[in-house]
């Protein structure tokens, strides 16, 4: 469906032509001259993380839904790297956008015509979008000068290929579904999974309370958190891990095919046969467990309270075509969460009435929408 929306196999994740690496390398390094994965990066993200604290203290203690204060945030700093701007809290294409992309996400499973239809109308009005701010690099780039974003480093990379007679893989199409990818692949999951740890703070009140005391006793109120301070919250590692642990955002995960014949013990998996990852199956393993939906942030910490990494918690997937972005995801996750806890304590709307644990249906799980209160800690 991808390729059917796109038209064609292009882009950076289910891209499976023979130039599938290259621009997949291409984009990692763009992404990282912008601050992927270094300290750069955290100066966006923090700027967002403190705009969303001061939006929240407006609301003076009344009950609100989570989700477009972290959809501005995650999509500022998708922004940012992409087009070279941020937008403003509730903007209407922003918030366009993400609708679009819940709406494909949610279908993208379904094989009834009209359902189709629906969610390729929406993908068009999200791809219009995206042509127009290209077109707008396109009036406005100085090719010899510093790009401004991740557009503009792709335009002067075509312009160079273009003088040398090989434009191969770098054209108008590809940038688009590049950019389409960026969004689709940046904006959606962090901020869900942003929105599910709120959630299960609600539900583990226990829990919010042992980060907020770890946070106060390390750094107290006024400190502002980077990512130089994460080795030492080991309980909100701990937390973290343990929740993208139960919470599988893709329980299938992406597509893989097999390249040649494999023996898998008595399995013989032939040529050609689609692979799909299914995650939970590990993460909810009861055999490395014990009462796997629960959230249990212990399971992390050793005996001297330390965090630890567990390898078996994959939820960007592993290989050639684990998340492009995960390096900035954990980068957002744990500011944002780190800077609201800091700040607020979050509690159910009706007072011993939580919300469920009820998600949408589609590519990606997402809870359903809830309000919460957000406490400022004084």
């Amino acid at each position: 469906m991808h390729s059917d929306l796109l038209g064609g196999a292009y882009g950076l994740i289910f891209n499976n032509n023979t130039w599938y690496k290259s621009q997949r390398r291409y984009a990692l390094h763009v992404l990282r001259d912008f601050g992927l994965g270094r300290p750069i990066l955290q100066d966006s993200i923090i700027d967002q993380a403190n705009k969303m604290v001061k939006l929240i203290e407006e609301i003076k203690g009344e009950p609100f839904d989570l989700t477009p204060y972290f959809t501005t945030a995650v999509g500022n700093v998708i922004f940012q790297l992409v087009f070279g701007y941020v937008k403003e809290h509730n903007d209407k294409e922003l918030q366009m956008l993400k609708h679009n992309q819940d709406v494909v996400l949610e279908l993208y499973n379904s094989l009834i015509g009209g359902y189709y239809t629906e969610a390729s109308k929406k993908n068009d009005e999200s791809l219009d979008y995206l042509r127009k701010e290209i077109e707008i690099h396109k009036r406005t780039i100085h090719y010899e000068s510093e790009p401004r974003d991740f557009i503009d480093a792709f335009l002067q990379e075509m312009k160079r290929r273009e003088k040398e007679g090989n434009v191969a893989e770098f054209t108008d199409h590809q940038l688009l579904a590049a950019v389409y990818d960026l969004f689709g692949a940046g904006l959606d999951t962090t901020a869900i999974t942003s929105r599910t740890f709120i959630l299960y703070m609600l539900h583990y009140p226990e829990v919010q309370a042992k980060i907020q005391a770890e946070l106060d006793d390390v750094f107290g109120r006024e400190h502002q958190i980077t990512m130089a301070d994460q080795s030492r919250l080991p309980y909100l590692n701990a937390t973290i891990q343990e929740l993208q642990r139960i919470a599988v955002l893709g329980p299938l995960n992406i597509m893989h095919t097999v390249l040649e014949d494999v023996q898998m013990g008595k399995y013989k998996i032939p040529k050609g046969t689609i692979v799909i990852p299914q995650i939970p199956s590990v993460h909810l393993d009861e055999e490395n467990y014990s009462d796997p939906e629960r959230l249990i942030p212990e399971r992390h910490i050793d005996e001297n309270g330390a965090f630890v990494k567990d390898e078996r918690i994959i939820p960007f997937s592993v290989g050639k075509r684990a998340c492009l972005g995960e390096s900035l995801a954990r980068m957002e996750i744990f500011l944002f969460i780190s800077n609201l806890l800091q700040k607020f304590e979050f509690r159910p709307e009706q007072p011993g009435k939580l919300p469920p644990f009820e998600y949408s249906r589609g590519l990606v799980r997402a809870p359903k929408p809830f309000k919460c209160y957000a406490i400022a800690r004084k």
